[in-house]
């Protein structure tokens, strides 16, 4: 029948992360997130500086109860109950601090091409509202309608909030403290993907903050804790493997805390160099590849950089024949590649496969048209915005304040269990301002980015198309005048290259076919346009609460694809004959093995050599058998053989990545279960009992976990020894038929 109800599930900890971003690991702020236990880490390494090679030894501390979280690093002096405040004010002074220095929207009013999105200015528009805000609280002396791109205004709110720290008194109220809700509410809004911050905002936030607090007296030691932070961070989210992506002028540091903390913790987190080449012009990356990428897998003391990140292009279809081009010069090298001194089976190889991760449809839908409120105003008037403009805006500011304090009362009177107001909580300002209503001046309405608006996914549709597409005609372009295609080329014996792309949730099917040797790291969770996570939305908050079947049948055809079609034709042939054989279901599956083992072979072919086939059969045989249960209907089983072959077809799609935990709420945990729930749903219905229908969980959670560590296992190497104890416990229930519900209620248990 079309209802179903899992019993409860107990999922162990999801061991992989296939895709981070190292500088979005850590959360701004989290008060549950705290070491188990102190941690010193010896770190050594060479960096380069202004008078030539400096070497650097130390030893990295993280203390026992510390709070894994930037505002905790930015805190500094020791682990009490006011580090996580003074960070906070530490991460909003530097962000203020950017807008004096390199103010995006003061570079796109400078800029001849102001159609153009400005990386940051959402973040900019951001920090503008908060500085309006703060210059009523304080009471600061600056002339109404003051120009965001002003540094004069960042500048006196800088030094106003400097004085109110310097003059803070230890155990009494201060002005600070009654200020601090609402710079951790602006923290939020810079340093964190949201609805109204783009992702490539809130890196460039971070990168600009980490930078300022390396350039301080003792800011690398903070520096190389902010890394370790981040390992522990992972650590205690269950997660033992990683591929995290950091830039060339980072690595070198981040390559001697990562293989301490390996040694030290049993874990084997990678890290991808990444290229940010995508950005520039022609050729750019293809110099970058050459000139910064390629010397760290020729220098020895990186053993821990294991491949390539090419981030996503939001302005462009992508720059991958570069790529290609770059790595087929690599193999060509004789008597044989430099590469294969550091990647295969060889002494000393810190992988078996170069890994080249691809990101495809990694956009935030950034446009002309979908920006800062701001930024809209200076592309779409005939004059920049002046005075009479930013008054208005400033009267707008104070008067969707007034309506987000109104909205807070009315829920406090209506809803049980709403946090009392507090002063200068400006909770809901973004949403009086962007979602609730708009500013019109001289006749133009002003536009501002809103992750969940059509507009935004119409953008990331069509650009994450464009990337796929791209990327295909890439892969299909001859490496040589008469040479095979780039991708017979790369990806020849299945040999020293590996290839994996990112989100990639457009035309996964039809990739996925003709490229047999791509794989794709899946991401459910974060935001809720680059991947799937927005079709997981609940009404209850977070996970537990309520899928809508539409949103879980339109995400499953996205991401692995599991109709009849999808077979060929002798697969299909095959299985029909083993139904037409056999006297029972029992009978088919002793007679049919050989048959069904092939295959699964055949749809494993990747890590078929390190892949477990007889316990991939019976997972096989025990997912067929809870589908069909007791009936004798030749039609059922076949139905039951076609779905679950097809669920091993789609391994390729089970390795989860969670993009950057902290910088977009994800946790590899809650992925996990979202795909059990996937494939679950594509499952049903069950003819079996439901006192049978228990193993089903198992199985499915069983066949991701192994998949994902065989592919590890076949493309990186050995598995690590670190075993998190983490668990979720879950139940699931549904009804599958359009326009229906599945519901999810999990209890996780302590990190």
């Amino acid at each position: 029948m079309a209802y179903f109800a899992l019993p409860s599930l107990t999922l162990p900890s999801y061991r992989f992360d296939y895709h981070s971003r190292f500088a979005g690991i850590l959360p701004v702020e989290d008060a549950a997130s705290v070491a188990g236990d102190a941690l010193q880490l010896p770190v050594a390494y060479k960096v380069q500086g202004r008078d030539g090679t400096v070497e650097v030894q130390t030893t990295v501390a993280i203390a026992k109860g510390q709070q894994l979280s930037l505002a905790a690093v930015f805190g500094g002096g020791e682990a009490d109950d006011a580090q996580a405040g003074r960070g906070a004010v530490s991460l909003f002074l530097k962000a203020l601090l950017w807008m004096e220095e390199g103010n995006p929207l003061a570079s796109l009013a400078a800029s001849g091409h102001r159609a153009r999105y400005e990386r940051g200015e959402c973040i900019a528009e951001n920090l503008y509202i908060a500085c309006l805000c703060l210059t009523r609280w304080l009471g600061l002396n600056l002339r109404r309608g003051v120009a965001a791109t002003d540094p004069v205004l960042y500048k006196t709110v800088r030094g106003a909030l400097e004085a109110l720290v310097k003059g803070a008194k230890p155990n009494t109220s201060t002005t600070l403290d009654q200020l601090m809700p609402a710079l951790r509410y602006f923290n939020r809004k810079i340093y964190s993907a949201g609805r109204y911050t783009p992702f490539d905002d809130a890196c460039r936030a971070r990168s600009f903050a980490i930078k300022q607090l390396r350039a301080e007296p003792d800011g690398e030691t903070r520096y190389l804790q902010w890394m370790a932070m981040s390992l522990r961070y992972l650590e205690q989210q269950g997660v033992a493997h990683v591929q995290t992506a950091i830039g060339e002028d980072e690595i070198h540091a981040a390559n001697a805390v990562v293989a301490s903390y390996n040694q030290a913790r049993q874990t084997q987190y990678k890290l991808l160099a990444r290229t940010a080449a995508v950005y520039a012009g022609a050729q750019a990356l293809e110099r970058d590849l050459s000139a910064r990428i390629l010397p760290l897998f020729e220098d020895p003391s990186l053993g821990e950089v294991i491949g390539i990140d090419l981030p996503g292009s939001e302005n462009r279809g992508g720059h991958y024949a570069e790529l290609f081009a770059f790595l087929t010069a690599q193999l060509q090298i004789q008597p044989s590649p430099e590469l294969t001194r550091f990647f295969g089976a060889g002494a000393g190889a810190r992988a078996l496969q170069l890994t080249n991760h691809i990101q495809c449809g990694e956009v935030a839908g950034v446009s002309s048209d979908n920006r800062s409120a701001i930024g809209y105003a200076m592309a779409y008037s005939l004059r920049l915005p002046a005075t009479a403009f930013y008054r208005a805006y400033s009267d707008y500011v104070f008067a969707c304040l007034a309506a987000a304090k109104g909205r807070q009362a009315e829920d406090a009177r209506d809803s049980a269990g709403t946090p009392p107001h507090r002063a200068h909580d400006v909770s809901g300002l973004f949403d009086e301002m962007f979602r609730n209503d708009s500013l019109t001046c001289d006749g133009l309405t002003l536009r501002r980015y809103d992750v969940a608006s059509a507009r935004t996914r119409e953008r990331v549709d069509f650009v994450g198309k464009r990337n796929m597409m791209a990327l295909c005609e890439s892969l299909d372009l001859p490496s040589s005048e008469q040479g095979p295609s780039y991708y017979e080329l790369l990806t020849a014996n299945a040999g020293l290259l590996g290839f994996r792309l990112g989100h990639a949730c457009h035309y996964r099917s039809f990739v996925a076919a003709k490229y047999p040797f791509i794989a794709f790291d899946t991401h459910l969770g974060g935001h809720a346009i680059a991947g799937a996570p927005g079709w997981f939305a609940s009404t209850g908050g977070g996970l537990d609460g309520y899928v809508d079947t539409d949103l879980l049948r339109v995400a499953s055809d996205r991401l692995m694809f599991t109709g009849l079609q999808a077979l060929s034709a002798a697969q299909i042939a095959q299985l029909m004959s083993l139904v037409r054989d056999a006297a029972t279901l029992a009978d088919l599956f002793v007679a049919g093995k050989p048959v069904i083992q092939e295959q699964l072979a055949a749809a494993m072919a990747l890590i078929a050599s390190v892949a477990n086939l007889d316990r991939a059969y019976a997972a096989f045989q025990a997912l067929v058998e809870a589908l069909a249960g007791d009936s004798s209907v030749r039609s059922v089983w076949f139905a039951a053989l076609s779905r679950v072959l097809n669920l091993f077809i789609n391994w390729r799609s089970y390795l989860l990545g969670s993009d950057t935990q902290g910088l977009e709420h994800s946790d590899i945990q809650d992925e996990f279960l979202r795909t059990i729930v996937l494939l679950a749903y594509d499952l049903m219905p069950f003819e079996a009992s439901a006192s049978s229908q228990g193993n089903v969980g198992a199985q499915l959670q069983q066949l991701v976990a192994s998949v994902s560590a065989a592919y590890w296992q076949v493309t990186v190497g050995p598995l690590a020894g670190f075993a998190g104890t983490r668990q979720i416990t879950a139940s699931i229930a549904g009804y599958k038929a359009p326009a229906s519900v599945v519901t999810v209620t999990r209890k996780p248990s302590p990190a």
